[in-house]
């Protein structure tokens, strides 16, 4: 196995956090409440910060099809003791 490769790709989590800096993320935290949003930052408490974030709602319409609906945001900070997941690209 080449060493170099080896040092590129993220081994722990928290690279996996480090380099979606600046990517747009979802996060799901406590209370069922999820939010889509670029993320700008974070701490060692994985405190999060977003830019430009949007909290998405779904819900079943009268057919019985799911449809997701928004509230904008803007720039927020998510406690980390409050992620239950992170979806990263």
């Amino acid at each position: 196995m080449d060493r170099k490769n080896d040092q590129r790709r993220p081994q722990r989590p928290i690279d996996y956090l480090k380099n979606s800096v600046n990517k747009i993320i979802l996060i799901k935290v406590k209370r069922n409440r999820l939010f889509r949003g670029k993320l700008g930052g974070f701490d060692e408490h994985l405190n999060l910060y977003l830019e430009g974030t949007s909290q998405l709602f779904e819900y079943q319409d009268e057919d019985g099809n799911i449809r997701e609906e928004h509230e904008d945001l803007g720039n927020i900070v998510v406690r980390g003791d409050n992620v239950i997941f992170v979806c990263l690209d």
